[in-house]
């Protein structure tokens, strides 16, 4: 770089035709550049952290119980069901292993649990990588760990270990929890940071799971140690009680709990908050309607979709929410905002929440979190907009019609329609 620059001043000096405001231009442009250079080099995952990550975690339907082996045979047959079903062509990429998987040696190294992998690693993030897809690990930042995930301590003095042995095993990305943390009553903030310096002097990109469950905040320091982040409890867990299936409870907390919508913490090449794991087809806990409105606010929110069911037998309703494009396109658009709320009433219960698109629609969701059936109207005025707007029913998959200043529907209790308003001059 530095002989590039002095023969760019070289060839100024030399030519008389170049003016002086030229060659300060373009003396400016190599600066910038050098500056975007070092920051790639700074930062190990906002380069490819341009939308919420997608992808499948076992823990919210078995808690790594003995519904499977969690062996090197599932995890084959769950990357080539992704790719059957069109999960993986969706955008659901990120799989991840975390269930009895690995220990630490004595020698403080990672290891394969060889009774599930007896081919090692390597061998099922090969075969999961060959079918278009990527693959997650899961560690404590503290010395414990979270149910039944794995054996041994956590990764507390051994970050710098773990990082490479992560990718010498393949991994793409990694889920780091925070039960020995807490238990130990260490910072969030400053584990997570240290995690992230080891990751980012090995060069390697990953994809990061920050799951502290939003203990110290870190939506405010995340984009510097991940690529998104918890911003709330289990969504399972309520009243102190984990729940397979969740509850309408922990469902409007997490929703509650995840609206830091600034963007200079998130976005595109920032960082998502994360409100935790889909309860979409898990049974035993929310209704159908109750699930497709955690479908539609993860998607008005831009958080990552990760499906936290048994996949083989998802019910037929359940396909259909997780793999709606219209839904998924408003969750993954480009411009990465996190959509928030522009007008409320009925002490709160009756939610009007907007989110801007890059192809200058408006995502709304009209949120009923009342007992009873709503008509609910999104105005013109609350969005910030006039005149006449298309407006379409994205889980109808059908066009409602051209309205001037306002659009009702009738809401079901604990539903949400959500809507894309598309002016009228749009090609």
């Amino acid at each position: 770089m530095k002989h590039q620059e002095e023969n760019l001043i070289s060839s100024a000096r030399d030519s008389q035709a170049v003016p002086m405001r030229s060659f300060r231009a373009r003396r400016l442009g190599l600066a910038v550049f050098l500056m975007l250079t070092l920051a790639r080099v700074a930062g190990a995952w906002p380069p490819s952290n341009r939308v919420p990550p997608m992808g499948w975690e076992p823990w919210n339907f078995d808690h790594c119980g003995t519904m499977y082996k969690w062996d090197e045979q599932y995890y084959k047959r769950l990357a080539d069901f992704f790719v059957t079903s069109g999960l993986r062509n969706l955008g659901y990429k990120y799989l991840t292993i975390e269930c009895n998987d690995h220990y630490r040696d004595q020698n403080g190294q990672i290891q394969p649990n060889l009774h599930l992998f007896p081919h090692g690693f390597q061998a099922i993030t090969e075969y999961i990588h060959k079918r278009g897809l990527k693959v997650r690990t899961y560690t404590d930042a503290g010395k414990g760990k979270c149910g039944n995930t794995f054996q041994g301590a956590g990764s507390l003095g051994h970050y710098d270990d773990d990082v490479h042995q992560w990718i010498k095993f393949g991994f793409d990305g990694v889920k780091i929890d925070w039960c020995g943390g807490n238990s130990l009553h260490l910072d969030p903030k400053t584990q997570y940071l240290q995690f992230a310096d080891a990751m980012k002097k090995s060069g390697h990109t990953f994809c990061v799971e920050i799951c502290s469950w939003g203990r110290g905040d870190p939506w405010e320091w995340g984009r510097d140690a991940g690529t998104f982040w918890r911003t709330s409890d289990d969504i399972d867990n309520w009243d102190r009680k984990s729940t397979i299936g969740g509850t309408w409870q922990g469902l409007l907390r997490n929703i509650d709990a995840n609206r830091h919508p600034d963007p200079k913490y998130v976005g595109p090449g920032k960082g998502w908050n994360y409100p935790d794991m889909l309860e979409v087809g898990v049974p035993g806990g929310l209704n159908e309607t109750e699930e497709r409105t955690q479908f539609s606010m993860w998607a008005i929110m831009a958080a990552p979709l990760f499906l936290g069911n048994d996949v083989f037998n998802m019910p037929r309703y359940a396909r259909e929410i997780v793999m709606n494009k219209e839904v998924i396109a408003v969750d993954q658009d480009p411009l990465g905002i996190q959509g928030n709320v522009v007008k409320q009433s009925d002490n709160g219960e009756l939610q009007v929440w907007a989110k801007e698109l890059k192809n200058g629609s408006k995502a709304v969701a009209l949120l009923n979190r009342d007992a009873t059936v709503h008509l609910m109207t999104v105005n013109w005025i609350d969005l910030g907009i006039s005149g006449k707007w298309r407006v379409r029913d994205l889980w109808e998959h059908r066009d409602k019609g051209t309205f001037a200043s306002q659009y009702s529907a009738p809401v079901p209790s604990h539903g949400t329609v959500l809507l894309e308003l598309s002016p009228l001059n749009r090609d």
